[in-house]
């Protein structure tokens, strides 16, 4: 495949991940909320914050679309080993970190707070280990960008 090929793909991956997101966020998220409302008023008190919490964790996520995006741009125009690729992935990355944190941290004060069951909140460590995997994976990525294009840089300035 060439390089505008996988750029374009990667850009139609974002889109869809976008529109899934917005879906699941804006619509599947306080429809499941509500329907536990319904079948259990006792946890009414429970929604607008479990809410906020979810709209909260998804905006990272949504943030590292962004750079993701700017990244299928470097992808398509073959310009992906440079040191500004690399600042955006490691951005990516931190942002990840930051989202992990968040998932984790609002799980226990939600679980404080009584509006957190304690096996819900192990089940979001699962969730943290996964997201902590994808960021470390990234950062490893924006190191090794910026090894390339310290290389790349090296290269043409011999030739």
């Amino acid at each position: 495949m060439t390089s505008k090929t996988l750029g374009s793909l990667m850009r139609i991956s974002v889109a869809a991940v976008i529109i899934s997101g917005l879906f699941l966020c804006l619509y599947v998220v306080p429809a499941w909320g509500r329907s536990i409302i319904d079948a259990n008023p006792e946890f009414s008190g429970w929604y607008w914050p479990w809410l906020i919490f979810a709209w909260l964790i998804a905006l990272p996520c949504f943030a590292v679309l962004v750079f993701v995006w700017k990244v299928s741009g470097a992808v398509t125009n073959d310009t992906v080993f440079t040191v500004l690729t690399a600042k955006w992935v490691k951005a990516g990355a931190v942002l990840l970190l930051y989202d992990a944190v968040l998932l984790f941290t609002g799980n226990i004060v939600l679980l404080l707070l009584d509006m957190n069951h304690p096996g819900f909140l192990l089940l979001s460590v699962i969730g943290v280990i996964f997201i902590v995997a994808l960021a470390l994976l990234a950062a490893v990525l924006s190191r090794y960008l910026t090894k390339a294009a310290v290389l790349q840089e090296e290269s043409e300035g011999t030739i």
